[in-house]
């Protein structure tokens, strides 16, 4: 179609408004409910304007992207309120159309404010990958977006070469990260650390991460470990008119509740909590703080529940002006308490905690928390406790990794055997380990061997679960601790993914060879075949009441069966055990 068609297609679309508004959900893992929809735009079907990139690309090459925008904004908020969607309304501004001399101010918010919609409810998009040259004018813009009680996201980010500095610059309450970092980041241990540096800068700034354009179980999966929270993409919901208002059923999207594993729980972070009721008097509040100088908060219940907390600086900054005392002390608590709380459950990982403290919006740092143990008190938790375990954490773990593959070494193998020992859990263990990679070290060099264990232990992060445990033994040798039946499937899969790659770790002359010579043990020179995954595998059967001597001993006869089946996997069975006791 020319141009010139083209030109006269946008004008009736534009004239006659014959603009479609779609909504697609945008995910909350956490709670397992649906946090917002982001407004998407359409033109009339079996238009050549029909989809949105045509559609926009031609409003800016005629210089009405401002008038196409604000149209598609006015609908998308029309339809939102007649259509009663539960959360936030996501809309799309691009630079461009917010810096044009004709853009309308003030729009928006009549129109939200008309419909008797909040502005809170309304996010701001900014997409980067239309970038504008005036930073300092679009922080302007949307500052004045942000004075209208608008909240603001960044789309795209990692799509263009500005987004970290408007990022910066900008301090928006959401981040979306483009999505071609989340296609197949479950392969892509560059994506994933991508993904991991986006959420720890999140929580330092007190920004919401978004993951869009998720499309497979694999890529969800890995996105939930990483500790993202709030998802969107077509396996959550494609974008409709009436679209989805609950998330479908899907084991892999409900909310997880695995055991500790490193990290302690919430119940760690417990403290006994001071407790008042509700028509308890201020005077008596007062005198309580006086009398502990280390109490901060006294947590208020009706009964067994927590209805709300009341802090130290509160009755301080009461009692404080002239006259308070006698004005206040007499004024019940429930007058002056705090009711916006955050519970935890006692058996939360503190990593979680963390993420939850960091997500909840609020203008105040969070500084206690309440820990509930099955709905019920179980006591208070204190913020600076939480980033004090969490150090903690961090240098142990960082202390006793695998330098090379980053993954947990022998402590934590053993801190997790044990875990499973003393909560008497039946567990698989699978041995992995590379047959002839001494030669392949002495030929190709050690730098290359590295890359052969890093691939193992991305082949190996792939099968990452709630209920698989992966750990570096040394050297070349891995394991995996898992309470799950599917880790037999998974250990096949690990070794067929590994055949698939080792080709690229060879030499043309090698890999047609399919055998190298190099000197063996005793350094006599002789023909070794490639290098071969193995996994042997002791079942819940072998290794209920094993202890440490007895695992390292079947482990190692259950690597020897593996390297000689034909398979390279083999299934260590209770006969085998026994066997080897007495061999031993």
């Amino acid at each position: 179609m020319s141009a010139i068609d083209l030109q006269f297609e946008l004008s009736k679309i534009i004239d006659k408004e014959k603009i479609k508004a779609v909504f697609q959900p945008i995910c909350n893992l956490s709670t397992h409910q649906i946090h917002g929809y982001e407004a998407l735009s359409r033109g009339p079907e079996h238009s050549p304007l029909f989809s949105p990139v045509p559609l926009f690309t031609t409003a800016a090459y005629e210089g009405r992207l401002s008038e196409l925008e604000t149209l598609c904004r006015r609908i998308s908020i029309q339809q939102f309120k007649n259509t009663q969607l539960p959360g936030k309304l996501f809309l799309n501004i691009s630079p461009k159309a917010l810096l044009e001399p004709n853009h309308a101010k003030g729009l928006t918010l009549s129109l939200v404010q008309e419909l008797g919609l909040d502005p809170s409810q309304v996010v701001i998009e900014l997409s980067e990958q239309y970038p504008a040259d005036d930073i300092d004018l679009l922080k302007s813009c949307l500052n004045h977006y942000r004075s209208q009680g608008f909240l603001t996201a960044i789309d795209d980010l990692g799509a263009g070469y500005s987004g970290l500095r408007l990022w910066s610059e900008l301090a928006p309450d959401y981040v979306k990260i483009d999505r071609h970092f989340i296609e197949s980041i479950d392969t892509s241990s560059v994506k994933q650390e991508f993904v991991r540096s986006i959420i720890a800068l999140c929580q330092n700034l007190s920004c919401k991460v978004i993951a869009e354009g998720i499309e497979t179980h694999g890529e969800l999966a890995v996105l939930k470990q990483l500790g993202i929270i709030y998802c969107q993409g077509f396996l959550l919901g494609r974008p409709a008119s009436s679209p989805n208002r609950h998330i479908p059923f899907d084991p892999a999207l409900e909310p997880t509740t695995q055991k500790v594993r490193f990290a302690e729980s919430a119940q760690s972070l417990c403290s006994k909590a001071t407790t008042c009721l509700s028509h308890s008097k201020l005077k008596l509040i007062g005198e309580q703080f006086n009398q502990n100088s280390s109490l901060q908060a006294i947590v208020v219940m009706e009964g067994e529940r927590v209805i709300g907390m009341v802090q130290r600086s509160q009755i301080i900054e009461l009692f404080s002006t002239p006259y308070g005392r006698a004005l206040h002390e007499n004024r019940s608590v429930n007058e002056v308490l705090t009711t916006e709380l955050i519970h935890i459950e006692a058996d939360m990982p503190i990593s979680q905690v963390s993420q939850r403290l960091t997500k909840e919006s609020s203008d105040l740092v969070v500084q206690q928390f309440i820990i509930l143990k099955q709905g019920k008190l179980l006591g208070i938790g204190q913020t600076k406790d939480l980033l004090a375990k969490i150090t903690e954490q961090k240098i142990a773990m960082a202390r006793h990794a695998n330098p090379l593959t980053g993954l947990p070494g022998n402590i934590p193998i053993q801190e997790e055997l044990q875990r499973l020992r003393q909560q008497k859990r039946p567990f698989y263990l699978a041995y992995f380990d590379l047959s002839h990679f001494k030669p392949y070290n002495d030929i190709y060099g050690f730098y290359r061997g590295d890359e052969v264990i890093m691939e193992v232990s991305r082949l190996l992060l792939r099968q990452q679960t709630n209920s698989n445990f992966i750990g570096h033994v040394g050297g070349d040798d891995f394991v995996i601790i898992s309470t799950s039946p599917e880790i037999e499937r998974q250990a096949v899969q690990v070794i067929e993914d590994f055949d698939a790659v080792k080709a690229t770790f060879y030499s043309a002359k090698h890999w047609q060879a399919k055998r190298m010579l190099a000197e063996d043990r005793d350094g006599k020179r002789c023909y070794h075949g490639l290098i071969s995954l193995t996994a042997g595998l002791l079942p819940p059967n072998v290794t209920i009441n094993c202890n440490e001597h007895q695992l390292s001993l079947y482990s190692a006869q259950a690597k020897k069966q593996a390297k000689q089946a034909v398979s390279s996997f083999s299934l260590f069975t209770v006969d085998n055990a026994i066997a080897a006791q007495v061999g031993g």
